[in-house]
């Protein structure tokens, strides 16, 4: 495949966009795709920030197609390996001479990343970029690089983008607690928009700490006499941040490619007050409630750490008798989102006589391949059981419109990022969500507190 043409006087060139998108030979893009594509073929470095389910891996492949880019280095993570891998066959019809995909843990061998190094590679494509988020993981500093003076300076030689002619970042999920997740990936590919610009009254943020007074709330929190940790609790400034990263940043929701937002709603799960006493005991639900508004895990692992468990126990006991219900009443297939192994143990053997397979931390790539095929089938397994993180990305489970969140976690990532693996163009029936409370519990309280704190997320992407 060829896509450089010489005009009259010997210029070479390539050709104009829609000649290339007429020389396919592959899947037929969404108009959303071409877009997506033209804007990353435009540009050295790039985020590209389409919600779960819109098409992203398909868009990047035609943009370093249009490119001609031979070299290609995909990091992504041990699920999305297969996924770029199938992908470029049914995208691709380029033969390239090297293509190359790793995943986000190999990044902190030296071994790999020494030999990564060693040579120069076109396209540099930073899959779930979210994944580095902190200059303080080695992650973070084999793509970006590590900073000096607090940001002040970034040394860039044993960074993977300075040894591509550029860079692009994809993720549904750009921001997936605060601003401040998306400090490393300015900071290294778009360096003049955190400088200061006078004409719009603009600080210069190029330093972290800079960055993150500007555009997040956060309060210090002393741990001992000699440890104090910055909270982060929120964004602010959203706007601004927004209009700094435009011309970097493309984001398309799901509504813009024609899928459906699922429904979302509470699903309140009822059980004896006494029972509620047992569980809770003596709980301080307002240091609890001030954890959960600061963001602060820490302080929510050590008051709700040992009873977690037993309060998910207690309510995949109800969410059985619910999900018989549902198939009782005509529901096809439902995915069930849970965290701990127990209580996904008890959901198993609960429904086994409907089918059941899924996917949780101890998963071989081959094995979710396996479940998602077997999901996947009219007449395969009924329910599928997510452990949220796990199975929150690079995977399709739109057989079912139905997610129920057994347990969540307090990340409006993770929610989010999970809640979406049931959606897709195809899907006649709007998804429909629900977040499993147990009522009149502290769970209640606790889950209007992680939607708040998404809402700041989402003004970002949104504005």
């Amino acid at each position: 495949m060829s896509d450089l043409t010489t005009d009259n006087a010997g210029h070479t060139a390539r050709r104009p966009f829609p000649a290339f998108l007429a020389s396919l030979a592959v899947l037929t893009p969404f108009p959303t795709q071409i877009s997506g594509a033209q804007f990353l073929s435009q540009r050295q470095h790039a985020l590209l920030a389409d919600a779960p389910r819109c098409g992203k891996t398909g868009t990047a492949i035609l943009a370093a197609d249009y490119n001609l880019d031979d070299s290609i280095l995909i990091v992504t993570t041990a699920s999305g390996r297969p996924v770029w891998k199938r992908a470029f066959t049914q995208w691709s019809s380029f033969k390239r001479d090297r293509l190359r995909i790793v995943g986000w843990p190999e990044l902190s061998n030296a071994t790999t990343r020494a030999e990564l190094l060693r040579r120069p590679w076109d396209r540099l494509i930073l899959d779930e970029a979210h994944a580095a988020k902190n200059f303080d993981a080695k992650r973070t500093q084999a793509a970006y690089g590590v900073l000096d003076d607090g940001g002040a300076r970034l040394l860039t030689s044993t960074a993977l983008f300075a040894k591509a002619k550029g860079t692009w970042c994809l993720t549904g999920t750009p921001l997936p607690h605060d601003p401040a997740d998306i400090y490393p990936m300015m900071r290294a590919l778009c360096p003049e928009r955190l400088r200061a610009d006078p004409a719009r009254d603009w600080p210069d943020v190029t330093k972290f700490e800079d960055f993150r007074n500007r555009y997040c709330k956060w309060r210090p929190k002393k741990l001992s006499n000699w440890k104090t940790i910055i909270v982060i609790m929120g964004g602010k400034n959203e706007a601004e941040l927004a209009e700094r990263l435009d011309g970097f940043f493309l984001r398309r929701t799901q509504q813009d490619v024609g899928i459906r937002a699922p429904i979302y709603e509470t699903m309140p799960l009822a059980v004896s007050p006494r029972m509620l006493r047992d569980v809770e005991g003596d709980l301080v639900a307002t240091e609890i409630l001030d954890a959960a508004k600061a963001g602060d895990t820490r302080s929510l692992d050590m008051h709700l750490g040992p009873i977690r468990r037993i309060t998910g126990e207690i309510k995949a006991r109800a969410v059985i008798d619910a999900v018989k219900e549902e198939f009782d009443g005509g529901l096809d297939k439902i995915v069930l989102a849970y965290w701990h192994k127990d209580v996904g143990a008890i959901l198993r053997e609960g429904l086994s006589t409907y089918g059941v397979v899924g996917i949780d931390g101890s998963t071989s790539p081959d094995k979710r391949e396996h479940a998602t095929a077997s999901f996947s089938k009219p007449d395969g397994a009924r329910v599928f059981l997510a452990q949220i993180e796990a199975a929150g990305e690079a995977i399709d489970l739109s057989a079912s419109a139905v997610l129920y969140f057994v347990e969540t976690v307090f990340s409006p990532k993770s929610m989010q990022q999970m809640s979406l693996r049931i959606t897709n163009h195809t899907q006649a029936r709007q998804a429909l969500v629900r977040v499993c409370v147990l009522e009149g519990s502290i769970d209640e309280a606790l889950q209007e507190i992680l939607l708040r704190l998404w809402a700041s997320i989402r003004e970002v992407l949104s504005t």
